[in-house]
């Protein structure tokens, strides 16, 4: 193959797997994505896990080392997955995809995690390539 066309494959290669590059660098999501998530978690969240996400009388602390020796060794797409398979108990899955990584970029915060200027991805399968830091 002439140096030419092996730059021009390499470079539609590189161009096709970026959104994924992204991504397995580190955790991401944007301030906007946290506001949204935060309306949501005292609409929806806060009845169980308590307004300061460890002070539910129903729900488990989403914050402090109980939520992150409980996610320990495990990927953002794992959370996620958890979050829209099981959350809210009363009305699983009934929320968009926006709304519930929303509401994980919102526990992240909380949790000491930085915002960033990249949006936190919707695709849970991209996210499992994520760990989370603790």
């Amino acid at each position: 193959m002439p140096y030419p066309m092996m730059m021009r494959c390499a470079a539609a290669l590189l161009m096709c797997l970026a959104p994924s590059l992204v991504f397995a660098q580190g955790l991401a999501f944007t301030q906007e994505q946290i506001d949204s998530g935060k309306a949501l978690y005292k609409e929806t969240c806060q009845i169980c896990h308590g307004s300061s996400l460890a002070n539910g009388q129903f729900g488990t602390p989403l914050k402090g080392s109980f939520f992150q020796d409980k996610w320990k060794g495990k990927s953002l797409g794992e959370l996620l997955t958890f979050v829209f398979e099981k959350m809210p108990p009363d009305k699983l899955m009934s929320l968009t995809p926006e709304e519930y990584t929303g509401a994980v970029a919102y526990i992240l915060s909380r949790n000491d995690i930085a915002v960033s200027a990249t949006a936190m991805s919707t695709d849970k399968e991209t996210l499992k390539s994520v760990m989370l830091p603790w």
